[in-house]
């Protein structure tokens, strides 16, 4: 498999082309927000594609909670899963945004996902340092930022 393919210089913001997403079984988009290289390009692709089971869990653990943390607010009943892996079922990434590295060459996920529960904001997932830092609505956290989990908004 390929994990990087249909590569094109974008005239306004570089390198956008496809990664493949081993999680999902499938290529998403990748599009870059800054001035970052291929070479980072690279390095956040294969850092997405081998992100410990650990996160990995982390990341689905909390994609549940704001699953039902978005259904019990807009009154909705609540979704029950066999294991945390279950959630990816209803899970759709769309982009991985590359920023410009801000720490040398440290990857970074920055994505973007379409999901059951919330299709008009969809979500977003920040890991760093193989640490969930954000999960929940898409908003633009800047995944170079401090990102308090204390947020309500935030179901990291």
């Amino acid at each position: 498999m390929e994990l990087l393919r249909n590569i094109y210089e974008s005239s306004v913001s570089g390198p956008q082309g496809e990664v493949w997403f081993e999680l999902f079984g499938k290529y998403i988009q990748f599009g870059v927000e800054e001035e970052a290289t291929l070479e980072y390009v690279k390095a956040c692709a294969e850092y997405l594609n081998a992100l410990p089971e650990a996160t990995i869990k982390d990341l689905c653990e909390a994609s549940i909670r704001y699953c039902n943390g978005f259904l019990a607010d807009i009154g909705e009943p609540l979704k029950s899963f066999d294991n945390y892996k279950s959630v990816l079922s209803l899970i759709y990434p769309s982009t991985l945004i590359i920023p410009e590295p801000e720490y040398g060459d440290e990857p970074v996920i920055w994505m973007e996902l379409n999901c059951e529960w919330e299709q008009e904001h969809g979500m977003q997932w920040v890991v760093r340092n193989n640490e969930v830092l954000y999960v929940g609505g898409f908003n633009g956290t800047d995944p170079w930022a401090e990102i308090s989990k204390s947020t309500p908004w935030n179901y990291a």
